[in-house]
């Protein structure tokens, strides 16, 4: 079994020392611990980058200055958290960890030996996730031009990926978002961080969004084939694209060919720059919405999805933002998303929260009301045959989510 270097960051010998009992019980686990003011003075605190740091009790006026060191000298790792940390500190950990690309594995309350076990297990399994990924070979003395990419649009070489979106209550699968993946052929699997901002003109946005859609509606149709679940995908559609005059025409086109209900496709409007309403854009979200399709709310809380955004249009749902959801468990993000849920059900929309990775953010979410979820605690993006195989086995019955019994607006709600 590989190493996994634990970088324990804790203020108190006798938590260090149940510390040291707790990790040492695990063989694979090598640990350094910062304690003394002499260790929080010295810095690099390791030759070898961690693997995971754990936020112990952390002196706060030589913490938030360590902190931002140990993001910025290292590569990516995994974090852990005491959620006895003051409220200052943690806010300036969870901005340091999202600005520096570190990976959370969530927080702890008691030292708790199946816990630590499971997260240390989890540790491991992102080391050698990215392990893997720093592996695949990798193009030799150039990044992929826009040229490349509008080619391999053209091969179906860029594809949709489907991340299952689940009930929070049940854990069923409820529906599933369509994410965008570039299969290069010598690069292996490419994120949008690669290659999204070569598609940087309009007619380039239309050409990516409707290639995705029909792949998207042919899994649909499949899916119906196999007298699978009704569940509704969902495509992301950028906001300026509601400008064309032939924007719902060709999209319902598409639907219409494919067989697939309309009120089994959500798309999820995302704004890069504000949306100015205009004559073309009225009528094609009259017509869309007229005709089933439902419109979410992508990314709410960041960005230009404010509460405007949500005044103005007829959205049936709402996508709490992943960088809220990453800081959900801290006071003010706790109350802002309780305050969203209770205005989500007051409008009867549905509420969907994005990038959930741990079992603490599924059961906090939960009490705060929300319903519906996405993130790598549940399901990763996966390929089209990916999802079928996966929904062979989930009762092939439709699913619905509803509200909770005793809330105003408490009527059926389709899943997301």
């Amino acid at each position: 079994m590989q190493t996994l270097n634990v970088l324990l960051l804790c203020s108190s010998t006798f938590r260090v020392r149940r510390f040291s009992r707790l990790l040492g019980s695990a063989a694979f686990v090598q640990l350094q611990v910062i304690c003394s003011d002499r260790d929080w003075a010295c810095f690099p605190p390791c030759a070898q980058s961690p693997d995971l740091v754990i936020c112990d009790s952390l002196p706060s006026s030589a913490a938030i200055h360590y902190l931002r060191r140990l993001c910025e000298h290292y590569g990516v790792f995994s974090m852990i958290e005491s959620e006895a940390l003051e409220a200052s500190v943690r806010w300036g950990l969870a901005n340091f960890r999202g600005h520096s690309g570190k990976h959370c594995l969530g927080s702890f309350d008691e030292l708790d030996a199946p816990r630590f076990g499971e997260m240390l297990l989890k540790a491991l399994a992102f080391k050698s996730r990215m392990a893997g990924q720093n592996r695949q070979p990798r193009l030799p003395d150039r990044q992929v031009s826009q040229a490349d990419a509008l080619q391999a649009l053209e091969q179906r070489q860029i594809v949709p990926f489907f991340q299952p979106q689940v009930c929070l209550k049940t854990r069923r699968i409820t529906g599933a978002e369509a994410l965008v993946r570039w299969l290069h052929p010598s690069r292996g699997v490419l994120g949008p961080a690669a290659f999204l901002g070569l598609f940087d003109h309009p007619d380039h946005h239309r050409q990516l969004f409707h290639s995705l859609l029909q792949q998207g509606l042919e899994l649909q149709r499949q899916l119906q084939a196999r007298k699978g679940p009704d569940l509704v995908f969902s495509y992301n559609v950028e906001a300026s694209q509601l400008c064309d005059p032939e924007f719902a025409r060709q999209v319902l086109q598409r639907i219409e060919a494919a067989a697939v209900p309309a009120g089994q496709v959500t798309l999820e409007i995302t704004e890069r720059e504000a949306l100015a309403l205009d004559m073309p854009s009225i009528e094609n979200i009259s017509v869309l919405v007229n005709s089933g399709v439902r419109l979410s709310l992508d990314d709410f809380g960041s960005g230009h999805s404010s509460i405007t955004r949500l005044a103005d249009m007829p959205f049936s749902q709402v996508k709490l933002d992943a960088g809220l959801i990453g800081n959900a468990l801290g006071t003010k993000q706790s109350r802002i998303i309780e305050a969203v849920a209770q205005l989500a059900r007051s409008l009867e929309l549905e509420l969907v929260a994005e990038g959930v990775e741990t079992p603490v953010q599924r059961a906090h979410l939960q009490r705060l009301g929300v319903v519906a979820a996405q993130g790598y605690l549940f399901y990763k993006p996966m390929e089209g045959a990916s999802l079928l195989r996966l929904l062979a086995t989930q009762d092939p019955a439709p699913r619905t989510i509803r509200q909770e019994p005793g809330v105003r607006g408490s009527r059926r709600l389709k899943a997301p």
